[in-house]
């Protein structure tokens, strides 16, 4: 049906119905619309005008009384070409409020800022997070518990940041506590006395510092702040001298 067809370029239901009715009726009332039309009559005079503003639908006036046409056919190629410039035209002002966006998350971004997840989600994003923050510097750097709780629980996640340890050549510093030996593929790991690791995993690249509470309630947070972040790395780093491979 006509109707539908109408309905796929962008007419709505009252639209499509009053514009094929006017093709099959040619010269018609409103009252005569109004009868064959599934719609209110208030709508159908709504509809009329709107049709009537985008060039599709015509009128005449004899003895008072107004009688409406469809506008020929050809001209719904005009309609669709509008159509197509108002597409463009929306799309150029969602460019520009994207770009609004990204440039106001980029404000904030080089503020401090700070972010906390409950739950299996939370270990997750900080995988993600802790990759695309090492990419400029190479390196990360990680320390705290026991085991590695991350191959544990989420390895699928450990797989994909493996992958991308290799595709931007990151280097992965880890500590663990003495007693037990750890494997991670690409990780430089070194062992040190129990006394300086604590129950939470504490990671650091870029800017960003991550620190994972595994137990019960996994809790994840996330503090963007380059002053933090570089307080870290110092400690790290002291911490790495006078560890033991």
């Amino acid at each position: 049906m006509i109707r539908e067809k109408l309905q796929k370029v962008g007419f709505t239901i009252g639209e499509s119905e009053i514009y094929e009715l006017l093709v099959e009726s040619g010269e018609t009332k409103a009252g005569t619309l109004i009868k064959q039309a599934n719609i209110t009559s208030s709508k159908v005079y709504n509809v009329l005008q709107r049709l009537i503003y985008k060039g599709l639908v015509s009128f005449v006036e004899k003895e008072g009384i107004k009688y409406y046409q469809a506008t020929p056919p050809e001209r719904l190629n005009d309609f669709l070409e509008e159509k197509k410039i108002e597409i463009t035209e929306t799309q150029d002002e969602m460019n520009k409020i994207i770009n609004l966006i990204e440039q106001k998350n980029k404000d904030t971004k080089e503020k401090n800022t700070v972010r906390m997840y409950l739950g299996k989600q939370g270990p997750k994003i900080v995988l993600k997070e802790l990759a695309e923050a090492s990419v400029e510097e190479k390196y990360n750097y990680g320390y705290g518990t026991q085991d590695n709780p991350f191959l544990e629980m989420f390895p699928h996640d450990m797989k994909e940041f493996f992958e991308a340890e290799k595709k931007y050549k990151l280097k992965t510093q880890i500590l663990f506590a003495k007693g037990k030996k750890q494997k991670q593929p690409n990780a430089d790991i070194r062992y040190i006395s129990s006394e300086f690791i604590t129950p939470v995993r504490t990671m650091i690249a870029g800017n960003k510092l991550f620190m994972i509470d595994f137990t019960d309630k996994i809790t994840s947070i996330i503090i963007e702040n380059k002053s933090i972040a570089q307080s870290y790395k110092e400690h790290f780093r002291l911490l790495w001298k006078i560890a033991k491979k």
